[in-house]
C-alpha cells in the first residue's frame, strides 16, 4: 500500500513540529474513537488502582457516556468528579505538584476525553520534552474556574480530585502493538489503530516495544522481519535512494534500475535475511538487460564480508498482465545456452497461438534437461486454456543471505538501529552497482 494512503499521514509529509504534534494527537483520539478494544485498553491502564473503572463499567445498568475532543479550552470543562492530568511524551512525567507554573488565562488542552464526570486531559509532545509544567498550568485553569481564589495547586488539597499520570509514548505503543496483535490473530484488524501504529513508527521506531535481535531466538521470525522493516525505515530517512516498498504483503527498497524495480526482503525459518531482487521480470525490463548478454556476479561484498549470490532463472508467463504460470530452474538444467541477447528478442514479449507456441515448445525441448511442460502445466494452462495468446519473460531471481549470527552481531541495543541500517543502505549499493556485470 501507498504510504500516502495511511490514514493520519500527509500528502506533504511535513515533519513541522507543531503539525507533527497535531496530527499524533488526532490521529491517537481517531483511533480511540474508532477502536472500543483499544479504547478500553487505555482507560484499564489509566484507571488502575482507582475505584473509576469499576464505578463506570461493572454493571449493565450503568449510563456512561463518553466524549473525545482535541485542541479543547480549559474554560469549557467544568463539572468534574476527577480529572487525571497525563503527559504523552518520549519522557516520562516530571514533578507534578512541584510544578508551580501558576498562570490563569484559557490555554488549550491537546486532548480531552470525559467519561460522565471523569476528565482525562492529555498534554502529547512529539519528542522528549517535559510537559508537565504545562499540563500543571492547563490543570490549574480547570480549578480556577470552579473554585474562586484557586492560584495554585498542591497535593494535600486537591490530590483527591487529581491524579497526574504517566502515559508515556512507549507504554501507549506497548498497549496500542498488543491490541493490533490480538485483532490480527481474529483476523479482524482495526485500519485506523495500524495506520495510527505505522505512523507512530515512521515517526520513531523506538516508541514501539521492538527487541533487538541479538535478544531474539532464531525461529522468532515475526520480531525479526519488523526489526528489518524499523531499519529500512531509518535507513529510508538518512538516505534519499531509499525508498521503502508500501505492500501488505512484503517488505522491500524501491530499485533504480531499468532491469529490476524492486529488492525484497525475507527471514527463513534459521532466522537468516533473505535478499532477492528479480532481474528481467518483465520484457521492459528486460530490454535493459539484454542489451549484451547479462553476466551477473557470483559473489558480492557487503559489509566487508563476502557473501555468495544464488542464480536461478524465472520464466514468467502472463495474460492481460497477470502471472498464471512460470517455470523455476537453475544451470544444472540446462542444455544449451537460454537466456542469449538474440532469444531475448525473437523468443519474448507476446505470443500468438501457432507458429509463435510451437517455436517456444521446440526452444525449451532443445534447451531445458527436465519436464517442463509438466512444470509450467504447458498442456492444461496453455495449449488447452482456450487462449490465443500470451506475454512470455525472461527473468531471474538473484539472492544473498545474510546469516542470523551476522544479524545478532549488528543489531545489540534496542535504541540503536545504526548498523542494521548500515546493512540496509549497503546492501542497496552493491545491487545497484556490483551486481550485474556490464562490461560482459
Amino acid at each position: 500500500m501507498n504510504s500516502h494512503l495511511n490514514i493520519f499521514k500527509t500528502y506533504t509529509n511535513s515533519q513541522r513540529s507543531y503539525q507533527l504534534e497535531n496530527d499524533l494527537t488526532r490521529a491517537f483520539a481517531i483511533s480511540l474513537q474508532e477502536d472500543s478494544l483499544f479504547f478500553h485498553e487505555i482507560l484499564k491502564e489509566v484507571f488502575k488502582g482507582t475505584k473509576f473503572y469499576s464505578q463506570l463499567f461493572d454493571s449493565l445498568e450503568s449510563e456512561t457516556t463518553i466524549s473525545i475532543d482535541i485542541q479543547k479550552r480549559t474554560s469549557q470543562l467544568f463539572e468534574y468528579e476527577h480529572i487525571f492530568a497525563i503527559t504523552l511524551s518520549e519522557a516520562e512525567i516530571g514533578d507534578f505538584w512541584g510544578a508551580k507554573n501558576d498562570r490563569n488565562y484559557d490555554p488549550i488542552c491537546d486532548l480531552v476525553i470525559k467519561v460522565n464526570d471523569v476528565y482525562l486531559i492529555i498534554e502529547a509532545k512529539r519528542d522528549n520534552y517535559d510537559c508537565t509544567a504545562q499540563l500543571y498550568n492547563q490543570v490549574l485553569n480547570v480549578i480556577s474556574s470552579d473554585e474562586a481564589n484557586t492560584n495554585s495547586l498542591n497535593e494535600k488539597e486537591h490530590g483527591k480530585v487529581i491524579t497526574p499520570f504517566d502515559l508515556n509514548w512507549a507504554k501507549l505503543m506497548a498497549i496500542a502493538v498488543k491490541v493490533l496483535s490480538f485483532e490480527k490473530s481474529f483476523g479482524n484488524t482495526n485500519r485506523f489503530l495500524a495506520d495510527f501504529v505505522s505512523l507512530v513508527k515512521s515517526h520513531n521506531y523506538r516508541w514501539l516495544p521492538e527487541s533487538p535481535i541479538n535478544s531474539l531466538q532464531s525461529n522468532n521470525k515475526n520480531s525479526i522481519f519488523r526489526r528489518i522493516d524499523s531499519a529500512i525505515i531509518e535507513a529510508s530517512k538518512i538516505d534519499s535512494s531509499i525508498t521503502k516498498l508500501h505492500y501488505n504483503d512484503r517488505l522491500g527498497i524501491e530499485f533504480n534500475k531499468g532491469w529490476a524495480q524492486e529488492i525484497l526482503f525475507n527471514i527463513n525459518k534459521n532466522g537468516d535475511l533473505i535478499v532477492a531482487i528479480y532481474p528481467g521480470n518483465t520484457k521492459a525490463q528486460g530490454h535493459s538487460l539484454f542489451k549484451a548478454n547479462p553476466v551477473f556476479s557470483q559473489n558480492i561484498s557487503i559489509l566487508d564480508e563476502t557473501y555468495s549470490v544464488t542464480k536461478t532463472y524465472h520464466i514468467k508467463f502472463t495474460s492481460f498482465q497477470k502471472y498464471f504460470t512460470g517455470l523455476w530452474f537453475g544451470d544444472n538444467v540446462l542444455n544449451s545456452d537460454l537466456y542469449t541477447r538474440n532469444n531475448f528478442y525473437k523468443f519474448t514479449g507476446r505470443k500468438k497461438r501457432g507458429k509463435d507456441w510451437d517455436e517456444i515448445e521446440a526452444l525449451f525441448d532443445n534447451s531445458l534437461n527436465f519436464d517442463w511442460k509438466n512444470e509450467c502445466k504447458w498442456n492444461n494452462k496453455i495449449i488447452n486454456s482456450g487462449k490465443n495468446q500470451f506475454d512470455i519473460s525472461f527473468g531471474y531471481e538473484l539472492v544473498v543471505e545474510i546469516p542470523f549470527e551476522k544479524l545478532k552481531e549488528l543489531d545489540i541495543v534496542q535504541s540503536d538501529l545504526t548498523k542494521l541500517t548500515e546493512l540496509i543502505k549497503n546492501i542497496s549499493n552493491e545491487f545497484r552497482d556490483n551486481l550485474l556485470n556490464t562490461s560482459a
